[in-house]
């Protein structure tokens, strides 16, 4: 009787932790909201966009890779520490705003500070520089055409209000080196 009981006992464990590995493999690699895109994993929050941890920073994109990848991009690597990102405050949005505030968390993550400056002086804060594209910077602004350009030490990000989300999104994954 007592090997009976030791018996089913240990039947009983190994089901325990079989049916707890099954759980974790099975809940990792086939979860409906976790998509995989060359090695990295994008997982859908409850507020519709995807996070990504790369060495345990969190990459925050509204857009997947495969929704981006119409948009080229020029050659371009970001070696300094600073970069300035230019908007232009009489075009000033929620939606500029937003990618602006994402694209300099993108740079905080990779170990470069973005600095807030003006395009020009008109409807500029007072706080912030006016800088030009003679200064390593990006350029946030508003535009009839959807593109990504290099002018001087500019990285120049163009579109409508819903498209620069997007190019910023393509932007950020370059710096983040999923593309």
């Amino acid at each position: 009787m007592k090997k009976r009981k030791l018996i089913l006992a240990i039947f009983i464990i190994v089901i325990m932790i079989s049916s707890a590995i099954g759980f974790v493999y099975t809940n990792d690699s086939n979860d409906a909201n976790t998509i995989n895109y060359n090695g990295f994993k994008f997982k859908l929050t409850e507020n519709y966009n995807y996070i990504v941890d790369i060495q345990g920073k969190q990459f925050i994109f509204d857009n997947l890779p495969s929704q981006v990848e119409d948009i080229k991009l020029p050659d371009f690597s970001i070696l300094n520490s600073k970069y300035y990102l230019m908007i232009n405050y009489s075009e000033k949005n929620g939606n500029i705003d937003y990618s602006v505030n994402k694209l300099r968390y993108t740079l905080n993550l990779v170990n470069k500070k973005g600095i807030l400056a003006c395009a020009n002086m008109e409807e500029c804060n007072a706080d912030l520089p006016v800088k030009d594209c003679t200064e390593d910077s990006f350029y946030v602004k508003k535009s009839n055409f959807s593109k990504v350009y290099l002018q001087d030490k500019c990285v120049i990000i163009g579109g409508s209000d819903l498209e620069l989300v997007r190019l910023t999104d393509k932007i950020n994954m370059k710096l983040a080196g999923i593309i």
